[in-house]
Parts: C-alpha cells; structure tokens; sequence
C-alpha cells in the first residue's frame, strides 16, 4: 500500500512539478519571471485555466486561407465566415475541438488553423497540424453548412480520443 500511495504522489505532484520548475527556471533564464511579477495580469491567460469564451470573431482571425484561392474555393470561404460568424457558442467550441484537439484557440490566439482545399469528398481536420480541408466546391451555403454541421456534431471517436 504504501508502494501504491508513494507511485500515485509522484505521479500526481511530482512529475508535474518537475516540468513547472523547469518552466520557471526557463523563464528566470529569459528575465520573464521578474516581467511575470511585474505584469502578472499580461501573463495570466497564458498560464491560468479560464473559462473565457472566444467570440466568433477570435475564431475567424486565427483562420488562415491560402495566398491564391479559384473562385470556388473563394466562395467556401465566404460560407465558412458567415457559417462561423452566425454560430452558437457551442459550435464555435466544437469547431475548435475539430480543428485543434482543444476548445480554445490555437496557442492561445497567436497560432493559426490552417484551411486547405483538395480534392475530396468530405471536410476532414488534423488537429496536429492544426488544419482543415474542405472539398473545392459545395453548391450552395445550406449545403455547406449542413455539411459542416455534420462532421463537428458527429459522435463517433477520433483515434485521438482512444
């Protein structure tokens, strides 16, 4: 038994404690811990759980389209602004979550989620490379969004959630 218990306080306290030191240490080394100190509030999204929700806005800035689009591709676009843009909380999470792994922005809204178009059949994400690819053409926007609405609604596990 007191096997088990000194396992679980490792696992619980003393790995996780291990990485924050080195974390600390890091950022001593880079002078942001007397910066920290100074402007906790600047650093605090960064490094404290919140609940804050991101606004449709938030979404569609870290979304980043190809440099050249056809016009098809153009018009995805459009569907996926106005589909993000009219979205409830809920699906802006999910969106997130299908995009990234996560229900918050990529890097804390300094990374970008990548959007790509091919020649495919059906929208797929990768969250580790933090993109999404959608087929080059839908007919119209009720079919894109029913499309889109489908994938982030869809219940089925990711090899990520095994």
């Amino acid at each position: 038994m007191i096997v088990l218990q000194g396992i679980i306080v490792h696992d619980v306290l003393g790995r996780p404690k291990i990485v924050l030191d080195q974390i600390r240490e890091g950022l001593q080394t880079l002078t942001f811990g007397s910066k920290m100190k100074q402007y906790p509030e600047l650093f605090q999204e960064l490094f404290v759980p919140h609940d804050k929700e991101c606004s449709h806005s938030d979404v569609i800035k870290v979304l980043e389209f190809p440099q050249t689009m056809t016009a098809d591709e153009t018009t995805i676009q459009g569907y996926l602004i106005e589909f993000l843009q009219t979205a409830s909380q809920e699906t802006l999470t999910q969106f997130l979550v299908f995009t990234t792994g996560t229900p918050r922005l990529p890097n804390f809204g300094l990374g970008n989620i990548e959007v790509k178009f091919d020649n495919v059949t059906s929208i797929f994400a990768s969250t580790c490379l933090m993109a999404i690819t959608f087929p080059r053409a839908f007919p119209n926007q009720g079919t894109f969004s029913s499309s889109i609405e489908a994938v982030l609604t869809s219940k089925t596990k990711s090899f990520s959630c095994v």
